[in-house]
Formats: C-alpha cells, structure tokens, sequence
C-alpha cells in the first residue's frame, strides 16, 4: 500500500504566536498549531533566512520559499539583487525532528539573537513563520513602540 503524504501548498496561511524556548544544541520547537497546518511530519524540512529589515528570522515550507523568491524578480533588478544576496545566501534548510524541531544554525540564531534557554515568539505570518527574540521583539514591537499609532475606531 503507498502511503500519501500531504505538502503544504504555497497557500497554507498561518497566524498566531506561541512561545518556545532555544535549546542548548540551538532547537527550537515548530508550534504544533503550524505542524498540523502545514501537515510536517520528522524529516520534512523548512527554508530558514534572515528577515532584510528586521532582527528576526522567516522560516518557510519549501513551496512557500519558492513562490516568495518567485516574486523578487518582479521588484526590480537591484532589490532582487539584495534580496538574493542577503535572503537568499542566507538561507539553510533545517530538517523538522521526531519531536518537531528544527535546527537553527548558529549564524542565523547570532543575527536574530536568539540565545539558549531564552524565549521566542514563532509568530505565524501568512506564507511563513518569524522567529523573533523576546528581547529583541519588545524593543522594536512592544506597546510603547506604538503608542503614537492612532486605533482610535478600531481598537
């Protein structure tokens, strides 16, 4: 009997934060939320770059990283330069674990400055997941940074 296997597609969305904590081998837990969507199961992989704007780290499906360096082409050739230059040359796949972890090398936990046995927010974004350092997400998106942002009628 074949087995079928589900691949997400480039249209999965996810949204949500869940809290995780870096390991002292540099892992961090894929939410369970985000495996059942995406349907990973061990050995599945994920696309991990660094964002081009913030301090944070995009963890991608494969399907998903291609549509999104499938669209650089249509920015204009010196934004798909940079684009392929820093997202691009940074990226490294990461083998989803038995437990649901991924490996997040050491260059890219630096950049983002996810450090062991610290909390991150993997904050679903629609086509892909941010990994952000709870330090580094408080000081650039915490309710004092946006106090000024005017809600009124919404919030």
């Amino acid at each position: 009997m074949t087995e079928t296997v589900h691949k997400p597609s480039a249209d999965v969305l996810l949204e949500g934060q869940h809290e995780h904590t870096v390991d002292d081998k540099g892992r961090v837990s894929v939410p369970a939320e985000f495996r059942g969507a995406l349907g990973l199961n061990e050995g599945d992989e994920l696309v991990l770059t660094r964002h081009l704007k913030e301090s944070c780290l995009l963890a991608f499906w494969p399907d998903a990283w291609e549509a999104f360096k499938a669209e650089w082409s249509r920015l204009g050739s010196q934004t798909e330069q940079i684009l392929r230059r820093v997202v691009g040359g940074s990226a490294r796949r990461a083998k989803v674990d038995r437990l649901g972890r991924i490996q997040v090398p050491k260059v890219l936990r630096n950049y983002a400055k996810l450090e062991e046995k610290r909390t991150v927010f993997v904050m679903g974004q629609g086509s892909r997941m941010e990994l952000w350092s709870m330090d580094v997400w408080d000081a650039t998106h915490g309710p004092d940074v946006h106090a000024d942002v005017d809600l009124d009628g919404l919030m």
